[in-house]
């Protein structure tokens, strides 16, 4: 008992001496005092740690540019770090920040409070270790890399010959869905994906390039929430949240960069990335990655390229604006600490992204395409006008949505005037066709009703990356776009006279779903590498139902399901997530 008491004893003593060394770096040590401070002025927070076992009580606040180690923990510390024992800590203070955030999924380390300092707090370690931390992770890499050639048998060329023939070999089918009524082979087995060139050059980079941390979105927001207030407005009256998000978001898809990704039929990106990018939320789940902006390109799953000008931006201009204004911490401090926000401190429970997302979803695009943004609007500006409507709450959210869709006219205007000045400069005859027809339909949708299946998926992908930059990228679904489409593709086919040109055009409908699913595939989940060992490494789970029946019970299946599926088959990806349906006695 003695020899364990001393252990402890010497375990908090050299806690308490790491705290004062790292104190007296940031104190003393301009280059590395500069990271903190933002761009609102110094990040001010404290951090407790502690064992449950009570061997070690510490902490350390920054305060006013100036960092000081204490014996004890204030009651108005922002973030504790409970470990369940010695052993843990021991743990926490050799590991690189995606190894603490192990501890937390394995319950060796319960963080009490805000999570985002808790972050900041990894990310200081990080830059005071430098090339240690480095050469950790280094050989991480190393030992991971040996661990799996060790453990997987070496390739069989039986096995890969056996693969390669199961993919050349392409079924034949037969057209007995009442449904499908122009592929008189629904199986489509004539195609394979070098028949387009340009899918398979899309599938190429985006299996060879990494995604990239794109600080677009949270830039843009934080800058507007700085000019015109996130607690109160300008004139200093409470803000209406609700009203408050409708400008804010318009702003944002205002000002979204344009980007027709090269060879693509369908314009608009997620981010500013053509190939693949990742969406900072520092509304909801963004700061997680504070501590690993100098690493995450780095870590052994789901790496991202991040620039160092990203990161400085997030570290000094983002991060530190939403510490305390993300979704937890409003909650925490409206509501205080109840059972459900503690709930959510355990890593398990936070990484399911309830508390972040609206995930498993599916919007309105029927309406959309029926109506356009316009008729939308104007549904809305008729509920307005209704003297009848007297909730004061109602008015601003109705007013909030018409905001919400003019910010998606004008992103849909901005593509369409960057393609048209695209075209004008393009060499390429055939290219300079597609491009202006790029801004011809963009000029139409969404703001029209779509009258082609061209214009059909563009207002979906346009509204999809819309949605994408409104709420965290955690599983919005896309529904039943096989039989939303299946009119768009019949009323095009009808207006081709000859059985050469319709088969062209099934060939450009397959081409159009290919780059669909291509570009759902332009955003990637920004996710803690906790929650990369967590999910496996889950992207955005964006699921596509196909086939089963129709409303009043029918069969479902049409000549875009098949479409859909020949898709599927060619580009072999984790999203679009397709999910087929099927009903004894009514599908075939």
């Amino acid at each position: 008992m003695e020899k364990l008491f001393l252990g402890r004893n010497r375990l908090n003593f050299v806690t308490r001496a790491l705290l004062q060394l790292m104190a007296l770096q940031y104190n003393t040590r301009p280059s590395l005092r500069s990271y903190l401070k933002g761009r609102d002025g110094w990040i001010d927070f404290s951090v407790g740690i502690m064992t449950e076992t009570g061997g070690v009580e510490q902490s350390i606040s920054f305060v006013g540019g100036r960092v000081k180690a204490r014996s004890s923990i204030p009651d108005d510390v922002d973030v504790t770090l409970r470990f369940v024992d010695e052993d843990a800590l021991f743990t926490m203070i050799r590991a690189t920040p995606n190894e603490v955030l192990l501890l937390i999924l394995n319950n060796k380390l319960i963080p009490e409070g805000n999570w985002a300092y808790l972050q900041l707090f990894n990310y200081l370690v990080a830059l005071l270790l430098g090339r240690a931390h480095q050469r950790m992770l280094d050989k991480a890499a190393r030992d991971e890399h040996q661990s799996r050639k060790e453990a997987c048998d070496p390739c069989d060329p039986d096995v890969l010959k056996e693969l390669q023939a199961r993919t050349a070999y392409r079924m034949r089918g037969h057209k007995t869905d009442p449904g499908v009524h122009y592929l008189e082979d629904p199986y489509l087995s004539e195609y394979s994906l070098s028949d387009f060139p340009r899918l398979e050059a899309f599938l190429d980079d985006h299996l060879e390039k990494k995604p990239e941390v794109c600080s677009e979105r949270p830039l843009l927001i934080t800058q507007w929430f700085r000019e015109h207030g996130f607690e109160n407005d300008h004139t200093g009256q409470p803000w209406d949240p609700v009203a408050r998000q409708g400008k804010v978001f318009k702003h944002l898809m205002s000002q979204k960069t344009p980007v027709v990704r090269h060879a693509d039929l369908l314009p608009g990106t997620t981010t500013t990335q053509p190939t693949t990018g990742s969406v900072v939320f520092p509304d909801a789940q963004g700061t997680m990655i504070w501590g690993e902006l100098d690493s995450i390109d780095k870590r052994l799953l789901i790496p991202f390229d991040i620039t160092r000008e990203t990161a400085q931006t997030l570290h000094h201009d983002v991060f530190p604006f939403w510490s305390k204004r993300n979704f937890r911490e409003w909650a925490r401090s409206k509501y205080g600490d109840r059972p459900s926000q503690n709930l959510g401190e355990r890593g398990v429970a936070y990484f399911v992204w309830k508390l972040v997302g609206i995930s498993h979803t599916i919007p309105d695009f029927r309406g959309l395409l029926s109506k356009g943004t316009r008729g939308l609007i104007s549904d809305l500006v008729d509920t307005l006008d209704d003297p009848a409507l007297k909730d004061e709450e109602s008015r601003v959210t109705y007013q909030a949505q018409i905001e919400c869709l003019q910010g998606v006219n004008a992103y849909a205007a901005h593509l369409a005037a960057h393609a048209a000045n695209e075209a004008s400069q393009e060499p390429d005859p055939e290219r300079k066709q597609e491009l202006e027809e790029i801004a011809r339909v963009c000029a139409h949708v969404p703001q029209h009703p779509a009258r082609t299946l061209h214009e059909a998926f563009t207002a979906i992908w346009i509204a999809w990356v819309a949605l994408h930059n409104e709420n965290a990228d955690t599983g919005l679904s896309l529904g039943r776009l096989d039989q939303l489409l299946q009119p768009y593709f019949e009323a095009d086919l009808l207006k081709l006279p000859s059985n050469s040109s319709r088969q062209a055009y099934i060939e450009r409908a397959i081409e159009l779903a290919g780059c669909f699913f291509m570009r759902c595939t332009d955003h990637f989940p920004l996710s803690p590498d906790l929650g990369n060992y967590l999910f496996g490494g889950a992207s955005s789970t964006q699921a596509l139902t196909l086939g089963g029946v129709t409303p009043n019970g029918q069969d479902g299946v049409s000549d875009m399901t098949y479409i859909f599926l020949k898709v599927t088959e060619m580009l072999s990806i984790r999203d679009v997530n397709v999910n087929a349906r099927f009903k004894p006695g009514v599908n075939s």
